[in-house]
């Protein structure tokens, strides 16, 4: 120890060169450290989801959860496995145990095996398969409609121009998730007169299994040549009420082929809600801006800000921002500065009373050289 204590005071260019890097290279990581109010941590778990439109709890129970959960039980490092049934949709969700170090491979095994399973339902989507990435809100934006506009048309251009100001928002090198709360969903609603129904001979039950056998996107298998490999694939899903109504529905005896629409009225309509936002007293969607671990949050918030600040929308649409948890972080920034300072100032004051004032300044000095060391 006295070596180093007297080679330090011999060699005082040597010792101010290197307090000086370390400020210098201090005050660049402070401008680049991540700044946030509470630590960010990964979840170990693994989500596998599969749509199954319009089937029942118990069959997505026996058709997507019990053969997902089969075909992984040989996957390494599994904990424990939860599946949840539920009409239209099946997950099941993989806690991985502690000492698993890659959870990306364990996340590549479940791919694979879930994508070996020959025997989904036939109208069950494809799969997906993810890691649960913890995502905190950062920033609320509203997006008001013009006042006094309200009802279905209204409703639908509000849709439109919110889901455009999400796009944005999507598009801004900040921030990388932005999802609309509390819209209704889109539905299409198919109506046939009782008299149509039995002139066909239908049913609203036969109506609705021919729409959903129509309406599929499948996978067609793989055909294998000296040049490669094509994928052929199916794609008849419409996702629009015009599209609903070119499906075919009857074939009568001379051939011609009756649509959807050649016997029903087809409309694009909104699901029914108990609740409905308003925002500043006027109709309205939110757009949550969330964050990972790994973002800044304070860029994040400046870039959505300077967004709203120059927006151009439709006449009378106007946005607002709320919930901004960069403020909270700034605040305790500040405080942190703050303190320092003030800590700098009384260290400083009370040994220069007693001491010589070289001493006291560089007593002092060891404040900020802690805080921008570490």
């Amino acid at each position: 120890m006295r070596t180093v204590v007297s080679w330090t005071v011999n060699n005082m260019p040597a010792m101010n060169t290197l307090v000086m890097a370390v400020l210098l290279v201090g005050a660049l990581a402070f401008g680049t450290m991540r700044r946030e109010v509470f630590p960010e941590f990964d979840l170990e778990i693994v989500l596998v989801t599969v749509p199954y439109p319009g089937a029942t709890p118990e069959e997505v129970e026996e058709g997507i959860c019990q053969k997902i959960e089969e075909a992984c039980r040989s996957v390494a490092g599994v904990k424990k496995v939860t599946s949840v049934a539920q009409e239209g949709s099946g997950f099941c969700v993989f806690e991985l145990q502690e000492s698993v170090k890659d959870v990306q491979k364990t996340l590549a095994e479940i791919r694979s095996e879930v994508d070996r399973i020959p025997s989904f339902p036939e109208l069950a989507e494809d799969p997906k398969v993810e890691q649960v990435t913890l995502r905190t809100p950062a920033i609320k934006v509203g997006v008001l409609a013009p006042p006094g506009r309200e009802g279905g048309v209204a409703e639908e251009e509000l849709r439109d121009v919110t889901e455009e100001v999400r796009d944005d928002l999507l598009g801004l090198a900040a921030v990388s998730a932005a999802n609309i709360q509390g819209a209704k969903e889109y539905e299409i609603d198919i109506e046939i007169p009782e008299a149509t129904l039995r002139e066909y001979g239908l049913s609203l039950r036969a109506v609705a299994d021919i729409v959903r056998r129509e309406n599929l996107e499948l996978p067609g298998g793989t055909i294998r040549s000296e040049g490669g490999e094509i994928l052929l694939r199916g794609k008849n899903k419409r996702s629009s009420g015009a599209g609903i109504a070119e499906l075919p529905l009857v074939t009568l005896p001379d051939g011609l082929v009756l649509t959807v629409g050649d016997l029903a009225t087809v409309r694009d309509e909104f699901a029914d809600v108990a609740s409905s936002n308003r925002i500043n007293g006027r109709a309205g969607m939110v757009i949550s801006v969330d964050r990972t671990s790994d973002e800044d949050l304070l860029a994040m918030v400046a870039a959505v800000n300077s967004y709203v600040r120059d927006a151009s929308l439709p006449p009378g649409y106007e946005l607002v921002t709320w919930a901004d948890q960069s403020i909270d972080v700034r605040d305790r920034l500040d405080m942190l500065v703050s303190n320092g300072l003030q800590g700098l100032v009384v260290v400083f004051v009370v040994l220069a009373l007693f001491l010589d004032l070289k001493i006291a300044f560089w007593v002092a000095m060891g404040i900020p050289f802690s805080m921008l060391g570490t």
